[in-house]
């Protein structure tokens, strides 16, 4: 009996970490604003320490962003870790995903509202990419166009992050295709 009561409480305390959503604190927001600078200029010496920390951090987006920026700018040497960190393929990288849903283009918004006050701290538009690009990752979301097509939410949100850092769009394709293997 106590077994049971043992394995309930650690159920009950280790789920949300794996059914809960992608999210910021007001500090990582910080740290995220400070170093999405380095998307466009190489890091000096006190920019690396930040992304050092980044990189180690417990968030996926500010690990996700700091593997972006040190790996734009100093390549192989982070490559590995940045096409783990940008997979939609689960066997790439240990990410928990929900079981697929389906909505309605029209229906976007209403999925966006919980964090539109979060979006809105964010200062840099690509960083606001890439925090939708892991929630939808998570999320599992599927668009359905007014011609019945789908389009992942998450694959949407990567490429748009993706194509507004690097800017060459043959080159994004090559890195998502290499993620994705």
């Amino acid at each position: 009996m106590t077994k049971y009561c043992v394995l309930l409480v650690l159920l009950a305390v280790f789920t949300p970490l794996y059914s809960g959503a992608v999210s910021l604190t007001s500090a990582e927001v910080k740290l995220a604003n400070d170093i999405s600078l380095y998307l466009d200029q190489k890091p000096d010496e006190h920019a690396l320490k930040f992304c050092e920390y980044a990189i180690n951090s417990e968030s996926v987006v500010l690990r996700g962003l700091a593997v972006t920026i040190l790996n734009k700018h100093f390549g192989d040497p982070y490559r590995a870790a940045f096409l783990k960190s940008y997979t939609l393929n689960p066997k790439n990288d240990n990410f928990v995903c929900d079981k697929k849903v389906t909505v309605k283009i029209e229906n976007l918004k209403k999925l966006l509202e919980p964090y539109e006050n979060m979006l809105k701290q964010i200062e840099d538009v690509r960083v606001r990419n890439l925090f939708l690009f892991y929630h939808f990752r998570h999320k599992n979301v599927l668009v359905l166009g007014e011609a019945r097509e789908e389009l992942s939410l998450a694959l949407f949100y990567r490429l748009a992050f993706l194509t507004e850092v690097f800017e060459d769009e043959t080159y994004v394709k090559q890195l998502v295709q290499e993620a994705d293997r």
